[in-house]
C-alpha cells in the first residue's frame, strides 16, 4: 500500500506543491531547532540541582556515592570543568616543585 510502486497513489506534484513542502518543512526545522534550544536551556539549568538532590537522597544509604553526586552537582552550579580541575592541580603541584 505505502511501496513506491503502487499505483494507487499518485507521485505526479507540481511545482507550487513542492514549493510549499519546501517552506513548510523549512518552518517546521526552524521551529524544531528552537524548541531543541530551549529544551538545551532549560535541562542545563535543572540538571545540577537534580544531581545535587539525587546524592543528598542517596547519601543516606551510600555516602560515597552521594557525596561524589552531590560534589558534581556543586561543580557543574559553579560551571567547573575537568579542564579547570586539572589546571588547578598541575598549579599546586608547581608550587611544591619549586619549594625544593
Amino acid at each position: 500500500m505505502f511501496s513506491k510502486n503502487n499505483p494507487e497513489v499518485s507521485t505526479v506534484e507540481t511545482t507550487e506543491n513542492k514549493l510549499n513542502i519546501s517552506e513548510t518543512s523549512e518552518n517546521i526545522d526552524l521551529e524544531q531547532i528552537k524548541t531543541v534550544k530551549l529544551v538545551e536551556k532549560i535541562s542545563s539549568i535543572l540538571s545540577p540541582y537534580f544531581i545535587v538532590i539525587v546524592g543528598l537522597y542517596l547519601s543516606d544509604d551510600s555516602f560515597i556515592i552521594g557525596f561524589i553526586l552531590i560534589v558534581v552537582g556543586i561543580l557543574s552550579l559553579l560551571k567547573v570543568s575537568y579542564q579547570d580541575i586539572i589546571s588547578f592541580a598541575v598549579n599546586i603541584k608547581d608550587i611544591f616543585k619549586k619549594d625544593n
